[in-house]
């Protein structure tokens, strides 16, 4: 999913009218995780609770591609691996630059599987860039936005 899908979902709820506490509480999540959601972290709320959403808000999930296509747009579509934004998992490797210090995820330990949860410490997998919803490569910083994928 997008954080253009995020945005959307966001301008739909201030458009009904509806706050992120009434809605938290009408789809079955925490205000705080509908506020990170609409920040651009699609992978903060589950498939089922972002379908919870749309529903109520009457936004469709669906995106047309470039060539005209159109596909599902959720979570789990995300290609690769993820990685833990916890930064304590012992998947990230630690290292520091000018006293700034910086993680280098290891997606292989953290996402064995293709899964949602890091399976060293059960946080849920970043898919994207966290800070600006970029694929997400090999190193510590995203090549798009030049924030670190993990933060103390």
């Amino acid at each position: 999913m997008s954080p253009e899908i995020c945005f959307k979902l966001k301008a739909a709820r201030k458009a009904a009218k509806i706050g992120q506490s009434e809605l938290a509480q009408e789809v079955g999540c925490k205000q705080s995780a509908i506020s990170m959601f609409e920040s651009g972290s699609p992978t903060k709320l589950s498939e089922e609770t972002i379908k919870r959403i749309a529903k109520k808000l009457g936004v469709s999930l669906s995106a047309e591609g470039p060539d005209g296509a159109r596909g599902d747009v959720l979570p789990g579509d995300s290609s690769g691996k993820g990685f833990c934004p916890n930064p304590k998992c012992p998947s990230n490797n630690s290292y520091e630059v000018d006293g700034r210090r910086f993680f280098i995820p290891d997606r292989e330990k953290a996402d064995p599987v293709g899964g949602r949860f890091c399976a060293l410490c059960g946080e849920v997998l970043e898919k994207k860039c966290p800070s600006c919803g970029a694929p997400i490569h090999a190193g510590a910083v995203c090549s798009i936005c030049g924030d670190p994928y993990i933060s103390l």
